[in-house]
């Protein structure tokens, strides 16, 4: 089963052709890094990654880290996961280099009870496969 679901969440996940979300599971597995992109001509930093900016749609992007500074938003618990083991804690995550809200649902590694709204986090990579990772944060404090 679980080899299924790595062949069809790649199937999915590169349907953009644009090679960017190759390149983004690359950082996360091999640098430790989780990354996204910001546009050379305006400043505009898109999540997830894309070849282009979609503010105004130019094509000179550059690779930036963007989990600095994270902060736990709000978080529950999820029974029943295909990618995790139940139960695990899901949460948004406030990263300051997103534009907007700048908040991303990921993986959080602690006990449900130890959490608090506002909490430091700090990134960790999540391997889901052995090519596939995704994010998750750690309480720091």
């Amino acid at each position: 089963m679980k080899d299924l679901i790595d062949k069809f969440s790649w199937q999915a996940m590169n349907n953009d052709a644009d090679s960017m979300f190759g390149e983004y599971v690359r950082l996360l597995r091999d640098e430790k890094r989780l990354c996204s992109t910001k546009c050379k001509k305006c400043g505009h930093v898109d999540y997830p990654p894309r070849a282009f900016c979609t503010r105004c749609w130019g094509v000179s992007v550059q690779w930036i880290d963007i989990h600095e500074s994270a902060t736990l938003y709000a978080f529950t618990t999820q029974a029943r996961s295909v990618r995790f083991m139940a139960p695990e804690v899901i949460g948004l995550v406030e990263l300051p280099a997103l534009p907007g809200p700048g908040r991303i649902l990921s993986k959080i590694n602690g006990k449900f009870g130890d959490l608090r709204i506002g909490q430091k986090l700090k990134f960790v990579p999540c391997p889901i496969s052995g090519k596939l990772h995704t994010h998750s944060f750690t309480p720091v404090d």
